[in-house]
């Protein structure tokens, strides 16, 4: 004879379950959304992040960045976003930041990738591009 649990019960296992696996689902969505018309936010996940002074900033496509002073060191996190196939990932990687030239660094910086090109990165707490911003990503 099998026990059966109670329908009570059962709604209970069911919510609890749907309680564990929402927390799972959200951590795989990307950082941007489709409502997002000024395209302060970059898409998917590993996207390109960087940690400066206490902040996160969210890569942009731009790398014909107008910087001036160098800021100190930034660091982008290490990343695996296809955990279990065998690939470790990438490390955190140290970087030089910049400050864009007309920018408060609070809102949008740029670090160096390779020799003369720099890269915009703009903070997560941005959710639309200022206009002294939106200047510097209109020329690129």
């Amino acid at each position: 004879m099998k026990a059966l649990l109670p329908l009570a019960g059962r709604g209970r296992a069911w919510a609890l379950l749907a309680a564990t696996l929402a927390p799972l689902s959200a951590g795989c969505t990307s950082e941007s959304s489709s409502d997002d018309s000024d395209g302060a936010r970059p898409a998917p996940s590993c996207a390109y992040v960087v940690e400066y002074d206490g902040r996160r900033y969210l890569g942009r496509e731009e790398t014909d960045v107008p910087v001036d002073k160098s800021l100190g060191g930034a660091t982008r996190p290490a990343c695996d976003d296809t955990p279990g196939d065998g690939d470790d990932g990438e490390g955190p990687a140290l970087m030089t930041a910049f400050a864009v030239r007309g920018v408060d660094p609070g809102i949008a910086i740029a670090v160096a990738e390779d020799t003369g090109e720099y890269r915009l990165v703009v903070a997560d707490t941005v959710k639309e591009l200022p206009p002294e911003l939106k200047k510097v990503t209109d020329r690129s």
